[in-house]
């Protein structure tokens, strides 16, 4: 086998592992993967699945990406001078790959070391703009969300832009069961983070509060790490 195959072999080993391990714990995969256009070249193969999950409760989806732990990740390439056309038929990506350096990925990990998702209720538009955002944030701008989530206990972003007038804040924390907490996959470890939004009054009070004890607090009154934007605060 040449080095071209085997690192193809692991490429598609690695995405059959990914994919059984949320079939299993979430439920089955949809048909297509949802792409990113900006992302054409710079992240092969990955992308945005949102997977009913019924484990989870009744009318909920998993948002999620697919493909940070992909092995050839983190990228070596970035887009410059993206475009975006559209016509009566399709939408097509322009623009040129240049090299760049990868960034830092954790001792032992699968690509970036995680996946991170969205749990909240079916045919919501505004999980799939946050991970855009998320995949943005990661891949071009080397954020390193997991290094952070592990150092800070948690990492809280107030007032992304979500689309249809919406504006969030979210904890982004490791998921705590019942949801699926993660796995080994045959390139390394995949850590799942879930992004859990919040309201204004608990992203304050997390500032000194803690963000870990925020997580408690929410499980604590039956949010868990369930998105439900309006909701009532969970603190005073």
């Amino acid at each position: 086998m040449t080095s071209n195959s085997a690192d193809e072999q692991l490429w598609q080993d690695a995405y059959a592992a990914r994919q059984s391990y949320f079939e299993r714990t979430v439920g089955p995969l949809p048909g297509d993967i949802q792409r990113m256009l900006s992302m054409t070249g710079v992240w092969p193969g990955g992308g945005l699945f949102v997977i009913p999950a019924a484990k989870l409760g009744q009318h909920m989806s998993v948002y999620t990406t697919f493909g940070l732990t992909n092995p050839d990740m983190p990228t070596s390439v970035r887009m410059s001078e993206f475009q975006l056309e559209s016509s009566s038929h399709a939408r097509q990506a322009r623009g040129k790959l240049q090299k760049r350096e990868p960034a830092h990925a954790p001792p032992g990990a699968a690509g970036y070391g995680y996946e991170i998702f969205v749990v909240a209720q079916q045919e919501q538009k505004w999980p799939l703009m946050f991970l855009q955002w998320a995949v943005t944030a990661e891949i071009e701008h080397d954020v390193g969300f997991l290094a952070r989530v592990e150092k800070h206990d948690g990492l809280t972003v107030e007032e992304i832009d979500v689309g249809y007038e919406l504006r969030i804040n979210v904890l982004i924390a490791k998921v705590r069961p019942p949801l699926p907490i993660g796995t080994r996959l045959p390139n390394g470890a995949m850590e799942l983070l879930v992004a859990t939004t919040i309201t204004q009054e608990e992203m304050r009070w997390s500032m000194t509060g803690g963000r870990g004890v925020l997580l408690q607090r929410l499980q604590d009154a039956g949010v868990g790490q369930i998105s439900i934007p309006g909701r009532p605060s969970v603190v005073q």
